[in-house]
Protein backbone atom coordinates (compact mmCIF):
# COMPACT_ATOMS: atom_id res chain seq x y z
CA UNK A 1 0.00 0.00 0.00
CA UNK A 2 1.35 3.43 -0.95
CA UNK A 3 2.06 5.82 1.90
CA UNK A 4 0.98 9.38 1.19
CA UNK A 5 2.86 12.43 2.43
CA UNK A 6 0.53 14.99 4.03
CA UNK A 7 0.45 18.39 2.35
CA UNK A 8 -0.20 21.97 3.33
CA UNK A 9 -1.38 24.15 0.44
CA UNK A 10 -2.00 27.89 0.39
CA UNK A 11 -5.06 28.15 -1.83
CA UNK A 12 -4.95 31.92 -2.52
CA UNK A 13 -7.66 33.93 -4.22
CA UNK A 14 -10.65 32.18 -5.87
CA UNK A 15 -9.37 33.71 -9.12
CA UNK A 16 -6.79 30.92 -9.14
CA UNK A 17 -9.55 28.77 -10.58
CA UNK A 18 -9.58 30.74 -13.84
CA UNK A 19 -6.26 32.60 -13.98
CA UNK A 20 -2.85 31.13 -14.73
CA UNK A 21 -0.26 31.84 -12.07
CA UNK A 22 2.89 30.39 -10.60
CA UNK A 23 0.82 28.69 -7.91
CA UNK A 24 -1.85 27.31 -10.24
CA UNK A 25 0.89 25.76 -12.40
CA UNK A 26 2.54 24.34 -9.28
CA UNK A 27 -0.71 22.68 -8.20
CA UNK A 28 -1.27 21.20 -11.65
CA UNK A 29 2.23 19.73 -11.59
CA UNK A 30 1.89 18.55 -8.00
CA UNK A 31 -1.10 16.37 -8.83
CA UNK A 32 0.98 14.65 -11.49
CA UNK A 33 4.13 14.35 -9.38
CA UNK A 34 2.81 12.53 -6.31
CA UNK A 35 1.30 9.02 -6.19
CA UNK A 36 -2.40 9.02 -6.99
CA UNK A 37 -4.29 8.65 -3.71
CA UNK A 38 -7.25 6.36 -3.17
CA UNK A 39 -8.99 9.15 -1.23
CA UNK A 40 -8.30 12.68 0.02
CA UNK A 41 -9.03 14.16 3.45
CA UNK A 42 -9.06 17.96 3.64
CA UNK A 43 -8.94 20.46 6.49
CA UNK A 44 -10.03 23.77 4.91
CA UNK A 45 -9.93 27.30 6.29
CA UNK A 46 -13.49 27.76 5.05
CA UNK A 47 -15.10 25.00 7.09
CA UNK A 48 -14.92 26.52 10.56
CA UNK A 49 -17.48 25.25 13.08
CA UNK A 50 -18.09 26.26 16.69
CA UNK A 51 -18.73 23.00 18.48
CA UNK A 52 -18.59 19.40 17.33
CA UNK A 53 -16.30 18.22 14.57
CA UNK A 54 -18.25 17.94 11.31
CA UNK A 55 -17.26 15.37 8.70
CA UNK A 56 -18.68 15.34 5.18
CA UNK A 57 -20.43 12.06 4.45
CA UNK A 58 -22.45 12.61 1.29
CA UNK A 59 -22.14 10.42 -1.79
CA UNK A 60 -21.97 13.36 -4.21
CA UNK A 61 -21.47 16.70 -2.40
CA UNK A 62 -22.25 19.96 -4.17
CA UNK A 63 -19.70 22.62 -5.11
CA UNK A 64 -20.02 25.63 -2.79
CA UNK A 65 -19.26 29.11 -4.14
CA UNK A 66 -18.55 30.70 -0.78
CA UNK A 67 -17.19 34.03 -2.02
CA UNK A 68 -18.64 37.29 -3.28
CA UNK A 69 -18.13 39.89 -6.02
CA UNK A 70 -16.10 37.72 -8.36
CA UNK A 71 -16.63 37.19 -12.12
CA UNK A 72 -19.66 35.14 -13.14
CA UNK A 73 -17.51 32.39 -14.65
CA UNK A 74 -16.32 31.39 -11.19
CA UNK A 75 -19.88 30.66 -10.07
CA UNK A 76 -20.43 28.34 -13.02
CA UNK A 77 -17.61 25.99 -12.04
CA UNK A 78 -18.52 22.62 -10.58
CA UNK A 79 -16.16 20.07 -9.08
CA UNK A 80 -18.17 16.83 -9.00
CA UNK A 81 -15.73 14.71 -7.01
CA UNK A 82 -17.48 11.96 -5.04
CA UNK A 83 -17.64 11.74 -1.30
CA UNK A 84 -16.44 8.76 0.73
CA UNK A 85 -19.11 7.84 3.31
CA UNK A 86 -17.31 4.73 4.59
CA UNK A 87 -14.08 6.68 5.13
CA UNK A 88 -16.09 9.42 6.83
CA UNK A 89 -17.51 6.85 9.26
CA UNK A 90 -14.03 5.49 9.93
CA UNK A 91 -12.80 9.00 10.73
CA UNK A 92 -15.77 9.68 12.99
CA UNK A 93 -14.89 6.51 14.91
CA UNK A 94 -11.29 7.69 15.36
CA UNK A 95 -12.59 10.90 16.91
CA UNK A 96 -15.13 9.08 19.07
CA UNK A 97 -12.44 6.71 20.36
CA UNK A 98 -10.65 9.82 21.68
CA UNK A 99 -13.83 11.21 23.26
CA UNK A 100 -14.25 13.93 20.64
CA UNK A 101 -17.78 14.34 19.37
CA UNK A 102 -17.84 14.13 15.57
CA UNK A 103 -20.96 14.33 13.42
CA UNK A 104 -21.45 13.08 9.88
CA UNK A 105 -23.05 15.57 7.50
CA UNK A 106 -24.45 14.18 4.26
CA UNK A 107 -25.45 17.66 2.98
CA UNK A 108 -22.21 19.63 3.37
CA UNK A 109 -20.52 20.41 0.03
CA UNK A 110 -16.98 21.26 -1.06
CA UNK A 111 -15.99 24.82 -0.14
CA UNK A 112 -13.53 26.71 -2.31
CA UNK A 113 -10.61 25.77 -0.06
CA UNK A 114 -11.25 22.24 -1.29
CA UNK A 115 -12.34 22.48 -4.90
CA UNK A 116 -10.04 25.22 -6.15
CA UNK A 117 -6.74 23.43 -5.37
CA UNK A 118 -8.10 19.95 -6.06
CA UNK A 119 -9.56 20.98 -9.40
CA UNK A 120 -6.04 22.01 -10.41
CA UNK A 121 -4.41 18.90 -8.97
CA UNK A 122 -7.03 16.38 -10.09
CA UNK A 123 -9.15 17.91 -12.87
CA UNK A 124 -10.94 14.63 -13.57
CA UNK A 125 -12.65 14.93 -10.16
CA UNK A 126 -12.53 11.16 -9.73
CA UNK A 127 -10.87 10.83 -6.31
CA UNK A 128 -13.23 10.54 -3.30
CA UNK A 129 -12.97 13.32 -0.72
CA UNK A 130 -13.80 13.74 2.95
CA UNK A 131 -13.68 17.20 4.49
CA UNK A 132 -13.19 17.77 8.23
CA UNK A 133 -14.02 21.00 10.00
CA UNK A 134 -11.57 23.18 11.87
CA UNK A 135 -12.46 25.21 14.96
CA UNK A 136 -10.98 28.67 15.48
CA UNK A 137 -12.31 28.85 19.04
CA UNK A 138 -10.28 26.03 20.58
CA UNK A 139 -6.72 27.03 19.67
CA UNK A 140 -3.88 25.57 17.65
CA UNK A 141 -3.13 22.62 19.93
CA UNK A 142 -6.59 21.06 19.64
CA UNK A 143 -6.66 21.48 15.85
CA UNK A 144 -3.24 19.80 15.85
CA UNK A 145 -4.81 16.99 17.86
CA UNK A 146 -7.48 16.54 15.20
CA UNK A 147 -4.73 15.83 12.71
CA UNK A 148 -2.90 13.44 15.03
CA UNK A 149 -5.98 11.23 15.18
CA UNK A 150 -5.80 10.75 11.41
CA UNK A 151 -2.07 10.08 11.03
CA UNK A 152 -2.66 6.37 10.40
CA UNK A 153 -4.71 7.11 7.27
CA UNK A 154 -1.68 8.13 5.24
CA UNK A 155 -0.47 4.52 5.39
CA UNK A 156 -3.59 3.50 3.45
CA UNK A 157 -2.87 5.67 0.41
CA UNK A 158 -5.08 8.48 1.77
CA UNK A 159 -3.76 11.98 1.10
CA UNK A 160 -4.29 14.43 3.98
CA UNK A 161 -4.29 18.10 2.95
CA UNK A 162 -4.46 21.31 4.95
CA UNK A 163 -5.80 24.11 2.74
CA UNK A 164 -5.27 27.63 4.06
CA UNK A 165 -2.62 30.32 3.75
CA UNK A 166 0.78 30.97 5.27
CA UNK A 167 -0.32 34.59 5.60
CA UNK A 168 -3.84 35.94 5.16
CA UNK A 169 -4.53 39.59 5.89
CA UNK A 170 -7.16 40.50 3.31
CA UNK A 171 -8.05 43.73 5.09
CA UNK A 172 -4.50 44.96 4.61
CA UNK A 173 -4.48 43.85 0.97
CA UNK A 174 -7.49 46.04 0.20
CA UNK A 175 -6.57 49.02 2.39
CA UNK A 176 -6.18 52.25 0.46
CA UNK A 177 -3.17 53.25 2.57
CA UNK A 178 -1.02 50.22 3.28
CA UNK A 179 1.08 49.64 6.39
CA UNK A 180 4.50 51.02 5.48
CA UNK A 181 6.51 47.92 6.42
CA UNK A 182 3.75 45.38 5.73
CA UNK A 183 5.71 43.36 3.17
CA UNK A 184 8.63 43.04 5.57
CA UNK A 185 6.25 41.98 8.34
CA UNK A 186 4.83 39.29 6.08
CA UNK A 187 8.29 38.04 5.15
CA UNK A 188 9.45 37.91 8.75
CA UNK A 189 6.44 35.79 9.65
CA UNK A 190 6.79 33.53 6.59
CA UNK A 191 10.47 32.88 7.29
CA UNK A 192 9.75 32.16 10.96
CA UNK A 193 7.11 29.59 10.00
CA UNK A 194 9.47 27.97 7.50
CA UNK A 195 12.26 27.73 10.07
CA UNK A 196 10.00 26.10 12.65
CA UNK A 197 8.51 23.67 10.14
CA UNK A 198 11.75 22.44 8.60
CA UNK A 199 13.29 22.08 12.07
CA UNK A 200 10.21 20.28 13.41
CA UNK A 201 9.70 22.82 16.20
CA UNK A 202 6.11 21.86 16.90
CA UNK A 203 5.94 23.57 20.28
CA UNK A 204 6.77 26.97 18.78
CA UNK A 205 4.27 26.50 15.96
CA UNK A 206 1.50 25.63 18.40
CA UNK A 207 2.28 28.89 20.17
CA UNK A 208 2.71 30.95 17.01
CA UNK A 209 0.35 33.69 18.19
CA UNK A 210 2.69 34.47 21.08
CA UNK A 211 6.06 33.67 19.47
CA UNK A 212 5.94 34.43 15.75
CA UNK A 213 6.87 37.93 14.56
CA UNK A 214 3.80 39.92 13.47
CA UNK A 215 1.46 36.96 13.92
CA UNK A 216 -1.62 39.15 14.35
CA UNK A 217 -0.76 41.23 11.29
CA UNK A 218 -0.44 38.14 9.10
CA UNK A 219 -3.43 36.33 10.60
CA UNK A 220 -5.92 38.77 12.13
CA UNK A 221 -8.11 35.67 12.49
CA UNK A 222 -6.64 32.16 12.65
CA UNK A 223 -8.75 30.15 10.20
CA UNK A 224 -6.17 30.11 7.39
CA UNK A 225 -3.34 29.00 9.70
CA UNK A 226 -5.13 26.23 11.59
CA UNK A 227 -5.26 23.77 8.65
CA UNK A 228 -1.44 23.84 8.84
CA UNK A 229 -1.70 22.78 12.49
CA UNK A 230 -4.04 19.92 11.61
CA UNK A 231 -1.85 18.58 8.83
CA UNK A 232 1.20 19.00 11.06
CA UNK A 233 -0.51 16.70 13.54
CA UNK A 234 -1.26 14.20 10.79
CA UNK A 235 2.40 14.23 9.74
CA UNK A 236 3.29 12.15 12.80
CA UNK A 237 6.32 14.26 13.75
CA UNK A 238 8.00 14.08 10.36
CA UNK A 239 9.96 17.06 9.10
CA UNK A 240 8.43 19.48 6.63
CA UNK A 241 9.84 20.15 3.18
CA UNK A 242 9.02 23.44 1.49
CA UNK A 243 7.86 22.57 -2.02
CA UNK A 244 6.56 25.92 -3.28
CA UNK A 245 6.76 29.65 -2.66
CA UNK A 246 4.74 32.45 -4.17
CA UNK A 247 3.26 35.75 -2.99
CA UNK A 248 -0.04 37.19 -4.17
CA UNK A 249 -0.99 40.87 -3.86
CA UNK A 250 2.38 41.48 -2.15
CA UNK A 251 1.08 40.22 1.22
CA UNK A 252 -0.47 36.77 0.78
CA UNK A 253 2.26 34.14 1.09
CA UNK A 254 1.30 31.01 -0.87
CA UNK A 255 3.94 28.62 0.42
CA UNK A 256 3.27 24.88 0.30
CA UNK A 257 4.81 22.07 2.35
CA UNK A 258 5.10 18.30 2.17
CA UNK A 259 5.70 16.21 5.29
CA UNK A 260 7.90 13.17 4.93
Amino acid sequence: MTQQKPLFISHGSPMMAVEKSQTSRFLQQLGQAIPTPSAIVVFSAHFDVKHDVIITAGQQPETIHDFYHFPDELYQIRYPAPGAPKLAQRIATLFADSNINAKLDSQQGWDHGVWIPLRLMYPQANIPIVQISINTRIGAAQNYRYGQLLAQLKNDNILIIGSGGISHNLAEVFKRTKTVNGVDMMNQFRHWVEDKLVNNDIESLLNYQQLAPHAKFNHPTPEHFLPLMSVLGASDNTRANKIHHDVEYELLALDAYSFS
